[in-house]
């Protein structure tokens, strides 16, 4: 199975994750991972996007075509960068679920000061990042949950459950 986790800046995304991940037994995936391991100081270029995409996407398959479950962590805030998660599901035949994270206002800000104290945490987004990627983000069009993160985290743990059993 392949779950592909996406949303804003600090919606939760990673978490989301690592619980699916834990669930499933899945290997996750994280595009804020890949750059820092791919690049010392990243510059966010298109070129060095669509590296980490390419890259998190051939893991992807690869993991796809051995058996395992992948989750998938990113904000994949457009169309068409949901559209080669797609593609590559296809190719692998493996089961697809899309779990958009959705989060407040407040909540993005508290977890967004809450990350600038952490030492080596992997995302660089800060609230200018997330309200730019707001407006780009462009609407999911296939059937997908959408999960408030601001609710506890038991709720969405039996959320997401419920919805990965349909899937």
């Amino acid at each position: 199975m392949l779950v592909l986790v996406c949303g804003l800046p600090a919606t939760g995304k990673s978490t989301v994750s690592r619980n699916i991940a834990g669930h499933l037994k899945a290997t996750a995936l994280s595009t804020d991972i890949i750059r820092k391991q791919l690049f010392r100081k990243p510059t966010y270029t298109k070129d060095e996007k669509r590296l980490i995409y390419k890259a998190m996407l051939l893991v992807t398959e690869y993991l796809l075509r051995s058996d395992r479950n992948v989750v998938l962590d990113g904000t994949f805030y457009k169309s068409s960068l949901r559209s080669q998660v797609y593609a590559v599901a296809k190719k692998t035949g493996a089961k697809t679920a899309v779990v958009e994270c959705r989060a407040s206002g407040n909540n993005i800000k508290r977890r967004m000061v809450r990350r600038t104290k952490r030492k080596n945490d992997p995302s660089d987004a800060n609230y200018d990042v997330y309200k730019k990627i707001k407006q780009e983000f462009e609407p999911i069009k296939r059937h997908h949950l959408v999960l408030d993160t601001s609710k506890s985290k038991q709720s969405n743990q039996e959320e997401l459950v419920r919805y990965l059993k349909l899937q």
